[in-house]
């Protein structure tokens, strides 16, 4: 009877045992349950989820910016066939993907006098096209169709030939872990994904992963607005530096230092807690110019992150585990309208053709040889609070050419011209260029308005202070040259003026006497009041209360500071000492100074109201994709002018008159329905020309920065249209129109009826 007990015990221990494995077995969940957290077992993997990039929207809620859901070909490097024990299998796998993919690979015969040596190989090598001409090493391009062919070829000829797979480069340049996988062609069809996802077991490793593709909708259409969208592209490697931060202030010296021959100096944030993985991946895109750039990290997102174990040969143990859910963009709604950016970039194209028929049309060959008339810039915004209503820089371009595959052609014709001439006009056309932002260039006479108020700040002259103007001045510098600073019209007297009537004439006289005095000059008689002037020191201190020769602090990259030349500049540079020329340059807006047209824009909203500065936004707010309020913008005081109200009064009474009395009939209210005020320029710039009578002259720029209504401005705009200023004056007949009819559009004007005969029949009226 004991030994039936026990033996009865021993078998009910036997079926627990077993009936406790069988539901250990049955029950588990997953394999990581089975192999615990072992980390000889099983390693944690993080993988991670792209977000899609926020959109942006017109100030009108008009789509401008778009993430549209695409399908990626991809390649997890950990399940490829391995190198080692299935090396043909590998190959064979990249080849096909190769193919799929469209990449061309490169066939390599070494040493190139097999072709001829080795029997048979020279027959298959022509299937492929004309064999390149003979040398050490030959290599021959296999077109994508072709390089399943080409792999027997190298598997037929192993001793001499051997197939470089384009994607065999990508894996090894690829820094990723090898279950993260790397995109190899971006946009494939839904057809294609859905043939590869249901062919998955003939292409191991190979997976087709979602993503977003930009799409800019109304930029074929607009396409002055590219320069204010900018475009996105794969990040590269000082980029991906730059954004990752790094875990310790060691870290980032150890990435500055090393990157820095390449880089050059990086500015690299530090957070501790960034142990893991970075925010930005080497197969990202990025930002890179426009608002993209400048709002990377509110149209980016943050990446979600998923965790799972991994075995020892990379094999998933566990399933997904969320870490940090996907967060996508944020979505921007700017300042601008699309209706008026179109009606901007059509009167300022039509005025830039305008000139272009002036040129062609020139009685002077020398101005018929200028270069074609094509470039032109248009800012106008509100100076009440810095919103930038309109932005246009022509030329132009399509900033799809950046994100859509299919016009990869027309992005290298820009980038890499085939020819040297092609490539010469590229660079003088420069369509990447924003010229509102980046553009530098020389006032001329619009700069006057600024170089009085600081005048009157400074007690140089009063508000009733005469000076005499005879046409020009003359004086003889410490070389013992003379110099002759003219009228902008040549010789034209204009007797006894105020700085109210100097603006009204635009007198470079009266303008560069109270910068660099007159004390100097010799053709003035006994009877004249002579000043000494700001001197170059005080210019430039007053030119830098209008924000000159700083960034506005616009959002949007690539902003140039433009340049106020001083005389420790003029020393480090040029190797030369300040004149007193120098200063009178300086003061009409020619010389070494240069501007931006925003920069411009800018300081002559400050004119206009209060002497306020505000720095220039498009971006009106920041939404979530839900439309949700994140962020509105306020207006942002970069500045205020240090000037008594009622010289900037003073200033503004002349260049109202330089409207109502000046050459500027277009903008007078009897033609144009609005109270405009503001002042011309013609700037000179480019190398000496002779003309026919043998005189040197300069090609010039025309401007033209006003602002309306007169009594309580809402809008500034400044234009310039690039080498029409001597084409029968174009300040006057070409920018004073082109900035009359962008505020007429703005305000929804048209110009009034019976106008006197003085007003000038416009294009497009």
């Amino acid at each position: 009877m004991a030994r039936l007990i026990a033996l009865r015990s021993i078998l009910l221990l036997v079926v627990v045992v077993l009936v406790s494995r069988l539901a250990q077995l049955q029950l588990i969940e997953t394999d990581a349950q089975r192999f615990g957290a072992d980390i000889e077992v099983t390693t944690r993997r993080y993988l991670t989820n792209q977000p899609r990039r926020g959109e942006i929207f017109d100030a009108r809620g008009v789509l401008l910016a778009e993430s549209v859901p695409i399908y990626n070909l991809a390649v997890i490097p950990g399940q490829l066939p391995s190198s080692s024990a299935a090396p043909e299998q590998l190959a064979l796998t990249l080849a096909r993907l190769a193919q799929i993919a469209e990449l061309p690979a490169t066939l390599v015969i070494d040493p190139g006098t097999a072709i001829d040596t080795t029997p048979g190989l020279r027959s298959d090598l022509s299937s492929f096209g004309s064999l390149p001409t003979a040398s050490d090493v030959v290599t021959m391009t296999i077109a994508p169709s072709d390089v399943l062919r080409a792999l027997d070829v190298s598997h037929k000829y192993r001793d001499v030939a051997t197939l470089v797979n384009p994607i065999e480069q990508l894996l090894a340049q690829a820094n990723v872990r090898s279950y993260q996988p790397i995109v190899i062609k971006e946009d494939i069809s839904p057809e294609l994904a859905l043939a590869l996802r249901e062919n998955a077991n003939y292409l191991p490793g190979a997976r087709v992963v979602e993503g977003f593709r930009r799409r800019y909708p109304l930029s074929g259409e607009i396409p002055s607005l590219s320069h204010l969208l900018g475009y996105v592209g794969r990040i590269n490697a000082c980029e991906l530096v730059a954004v990752n931060p790094a875990s310790s202030w060691l870290r980032a010296l150890t990435d500055i230092t090393t990157n820095a021959p390449t880089c050059g100096l990086i500015a690299k944030s530090i957070e501790p807690t960034s142990v893991g993985l970075p925010p930005y991946l080497s197969s990202d895109q990025i930002g890179k110019d426009g608002l993209e750039g400048a709002y990377e990290s509110v149209l980016r997102g943050q990446m979600g992150i998923d965790s799972l174990l991994v075995d020892a040969l990379q094999r998933p143990v566990s399933g997904v585990t969320t870490l940090r859910a996907v967060a996508n963009g944020h979505d921007l709604v700017l300042t601008i309208d699309t209706r008026f950016q179109t009606e901007v970039e059509r009167i300022l194209q039509r005025w830039i053709n305008v000139g272009e028929e002036r040129r062609l049309a020139a009685r002077e060959a020398h101005k018929r040889a200028y270069e074609p008339i094509v470039a032109g810039v248009a800012v106008a915004l509100d100076p009440r609070d810095g919103r930038i209503l309109a932005m246009v820089s022509l030329p132009d371009y399509d900033n799809n050419i950046w994100v859509d595959p299919a016009r990869i052609a027309e992005l290298q014709a820009l980038l890499a011209p085939s020819d040297a001439e092609t490539q010469q006009t590229l660079q003088r056309l420069a369509p990447f260029t924003n010229r509102a932002i980046a553009g530098l260039y020389p006032p001329g006479s619009t700069v006057k308005q600024f170089v009085g108020a600081v005048a009157l700040q400074q007690g140089i002259i009063s508000a009733d202070t005469q000076l005499r103007d005879p046409g020009l001045l003359r004086l003889i510098e410490r070389s013992g040259a003379e110099f002759i600073l003219p009228n902008s019209v040549r010789n034209r007297d204009n007797g006894l003026i105020n700085v109210r009537d100097a603006l009204r004439l635009s007198s470079n006289v009266f303008f560069a006497s109270i910068a660099g005095g007159n004390d100097q000059a010799i053709n003035l008689d006994q009877r004249a009041l002579r000043i000494t002037g700001l001197g170059i020191d005080q210019l430039v201190e007053g030119l830098s209360w209008f924000n000159f020769g700083r960034p506005t602090g616009v959002d949007l990259v690539g902003e140039a500071s433009g340049r106020v030349p001083t005389q420790a500049w003029k020393a480090q540079v040029l190797r030369e000492a300040w004149t007193t020329g120098d200063t009178y340059n300086t003061a009409i807006g020619q010389g070494y100074l240069e501007v931006t047209p925003l920069q411009l824009a800018v300081a002559a909203g400050a004119v206009a109201t209060d002497g306020t500065l505000y720095r220039p936004h498009l971006v009106d707010r920041i939404v979530d994709e839900n439309g949700q309020l994140i962020q509105q913008m306020q207006p942002e005081v970069i500045g205020r002018v240090p000037i008594d109200p009622r010289h900037l009064a003073e200033i503004r009474e002349g260049l109202f008159a330089s409207i109502t009395d000046g050459l500027g009939v277009a903008a007078r209210e009897v033609c144009s329905g609005l109270r405009i005020a503001g002042k011309t320029g013609t700037a000179e710039f480019g190398p000496l020309l002779t003309t026919v009578d043998g005189r040197f002259v300069r090609q010039s720029h025309a401007w033209f920065v006003g602002f309306a209504p007169y009594e309580n401005p809402e809008i500034v705009v400044a234009v310039l249209v690039e080498g029409v200023g001597d084409l029968n004056d174009g300040s006057s007949t070409i920018a004073v129109p082109a900035v009359t009819q962008i505020m007429q559009a703005y305000f929804g004007i048209t110009p009034p009826a019976n106008r006197p005969a003085i007003c000038p029949v416009l294009p497009g009226e």
